[in-house]
């Protein structure tokens, strides 16, 4: 009993590292008003999540060094307005 629960721990743990997405994305305005979008997105688990973050992360490095400053999302309002 104890050797089955050990099993499925493992194969429950394998197939928690081995899926899942990652998806980041950010848009980076300079003084100019040029922009430069960062983006990285994929479907492999935590090993590749992790590269995936540090790609982002110095792409988004490199544009803040270019003078680059990440933008504030646009929050439209959906709700209908009286009229």
């Amino acid at each position: 009993m104890k050797l089955k629960l050990t099993i499925y721990t493992f194969f429950c743990f394998v197939l928690a590292t081995l899926t899942g997405c990652a998806t980041y994305k950010t848009t980076l305005t300079d003084a100019q008003g040029r922009s430069v979008t960062c983006e990285a997105s994929g479907k492999s688990g935590i090993v590749t999540g992790v590269y995936l973050r540090q790609g982002f992360e110095d792409c988004v490095n490199a544009a803040e060094a270019k003078g680059f400053n990440p933008t504030q999302p646009i929050v439209q309002n959906t709700l209908p307005t009286k009229q």
